[in-house]
């Protein structure tokens, strides 16, 4: 359960901006001040110049009322304007630490927590912020207008003031009691979205999957039905809302009641002047609207709280796989990297070991391949070597010092990657290849593409670099995608390169192409291979072969293929295949 306490937390991204919030509250004086001037001149109007028909002085009072609204005009401008700067400022650093610590996050997050829920950590809780900072200057406005008012209501008729606080117990429970309830349900809407955004995502992700199995009516249905659920909660918090404020105005019509009953009878016995009761009548009617106003932040309070609750929830998350303290810096690899009896299960599946006791050894300037069925852990050693995940057992050496104990950043920036599901950003060709080296000049941009066998294709294309590829590449074929990414592994240039099956999504023509383009990026690197086609590594220092995630042997392309063993048998499937 979560209390108003929590905006408390807000503090670091409102403080920044503190002079607009300041500037603004500041302003909230003058403005209730104004609010109640109205008052006066209507006391004015009745007593001294209807009563005692003065066509002189009528002129004055639109004066004075049109110069009360002008003055209003722009001291109601920098009060609300301030702290709408205040508000933005504030969202936009809460985005931006949630990103900040969305990317940050290990891999372990994204496979244990669903799409939709992260965006909606990120984007629709802090929405639920803005009305919740933007309430601060109604807390500060309202209570100086309402005590303004009162004040005046006091000093023009105390007897009058007092029968107006009857209604005050009524007022206290109907807040209390709508309060309660909205706050008991703000956080349930609030995950019931988060989870209404998942199935978005999930149906644009899989978008394609749903209509080659026409799975459409099935979606749309669950769609519908997690809809009806939002919708009827939403129904039921707006329901009080909405209930509260006519109640209030119910509970206020006694007062009202007794107003005109008692301040009646004042003016026929000539106690009280007729401008004397409308003014007052003025003051508590204008008084009505701080208490409106009060209770409509009573549910944008609780909203901005249950968003907050939510967000330092997700920042309180931290990854497991990060930088330890005092991480030693590597630039360049010497020896090689030493696979040293690693065993790992993943996160969300400790049941199932996915490797146990494997061990090898990558030198420098070599290259070794990973071969075995689908399920034999090889995909898993790559997660591994790049960090993804830490091993369960084991260690993996790089120069002798265990990786875990590198700096994260500077190790990730001796290892290039080329898989077979190439992930391109909805951006151009030249800004995919960019990422390889941001800050790369164009030219160092064009020559890793022309080395990667890229710009035949890139020339073709009436944009040529600036052609935007479309979301994750769908706008180019598979062999094009594949070198992209090895003209952002060339631009990269690390001296350790990981080929993670790079070549088993392409027909017989564009893997040739990529294949040539591969073993030019190989050269001079410390190369980890991933091998489909099994023809492709027969130049590799040392083949290991992986089985239910244990070596099971391990030569030469030759030796392997001499000692008719595993590596035998699945040379001989992949040929017939």
């Amino acid at each position: 359960m979560f209390s108003l306490g929590s905006l408390k937390t807000l503090k670091p991204y409102l403080w920044p901006h503190k002079k607009w919030l300041i500037f603004s509250l500041l302003m909230a004086f003058p403005l209730s001040a104004l609010r109640a001037g109205p008052i006066p001149l209507v006391k004015y109007l009745v007593d001294d110049i209807l009563v005692k028909k003065d066509p002189d002085q009528l002129l004055l009072f639109p004066i004075a009322f049109v110069g009360l609204y002008l003055l209003n005009l722009f001291v109601r401008f920098f009060h609300f304007y301030s702290i709408r700067i205040a508000v933005v400022r504030t969202n936009q650093a809460v985005r931006e630490r949630l990103n900040e610590h969305l990317i940050s996050l290990s891999p372990d997050f994204f496979s244990e927590k669903r799409a939709g829920e992260l965006i909606s950590r990120v984007t629709a809780d802090p929405m639920q912020l803005d009305q919740g900072i933007a309430s601060i200057n109604v807390l500060i406005r309202e209570p100086i207008t309402f005590i303004a008012l009162f004040g005046y209501a006091l000093y023009s008729n105390w007897k009058l003031t007092v029968l107006t606080l009857t209604i005050v117990p009524a007022l206290g429970l109907i807040f209390g009691k709508s309060g309660e309830f909205v706050k008991s349900r703000i956080a349930e809407y609030q995950a019931r979205n988060a989870e209404n955004f998942s199935v978005v995502q999930e149906t644009i992700g899989g978008i394609r999957v749903l209509q080659l199995f026409n799975l459409q009516n099935t979606r749309i249905s669950k769609f519908n039905q997690q809809m009806n659920e939002l919708t009827r909660l939403l129904l039921r918090i707006s329901r009080i809302e909405e209930l509260a404020s006519p109640m209030i105005e119910l509970v206020t019509s006694f007062a009202i009641a007794l107003i005109l009953y008692f301040g009646g009878r004042a003016v026929l016995r000539n106690e009280i002047s007729s401008g004397d009761l409308l003014a007052f009548f003025a003051s508590f009617g204008l008084m009505i609207n701080p208490i409106r106003q009060l209770t409509d932040i009573n549910s944008k309070l609780h909203s901005a709280a249950a968003a907050m609750d939510r967000i330092n929830d997700f920042l309180s998350w931290t990854p497991k796989v990060r930088s330890p303290e005092n991480a030693v810096g590597v630039n360049s690899i010497r020896r090689g990297i030493e696979f040293k009896n690693i065993s790992f299960q993943y996160p969300d599946s400790t049941e199932r070991k996915v490797l146990d006791q494997v061990s090898f050894d990558l030198p420098f300037g070599k290259t070794v391949a990973l071969v075995g069925q689908s399920g034999s852990g090889k995909s898993s050693i790559v997660q591994l070597m790049t960090r993804m995940y830490d091993v369960t057992d084991g260690a993996i050496l790089v120069d002798g010092q265990d990786l875990r104990t590198l700096d994260l950043k500077s190790w990730r920036d001796l290892v290039s990657v080329v898989s077979q599901d190439v992930f391109l950003f909805h951006d151009t060709i030249y800004e995919n290849i960019l990422m390889g080296k941001p800050g790369a000049s164009r030219e160092e941009v064009e020559i890793a593409a022309k080395r990667a066998y890229a710009l035949e294709f890139i020339d073709r294309l009436p944009q040529g670099f600036d052609t935007l590829v479309g979301d994750r590449g769908v706008k180019l074929s598979g062999g094009e995608r594949q070198r992209i990414s090895i003209a952002r592994a060339f631009l990269k240039n690390s001296p350790c390169l990981i080929l993670d099956e790079a070549t088993s999504n392409l027909d017989n023509e564009s893997e040739k192409i990529v294949q040539q383009s591969l073993e030019s990026l190989m050269e001079h690197r410390t190369t980890l291979v991933i091998a489909h086609r099994l023809t492709t590594i027969r130049n590799a220092d040392l083949i290991v072969v992986l089985k239910q995630g244990r070596v099971l042997e391990s030569g030469t392309y030759s030796s392997l293929v001499e000692k008719g063993g595993e590596f035998q048998r699945l040379l001989a499937f992949t040929q017939t295949a």
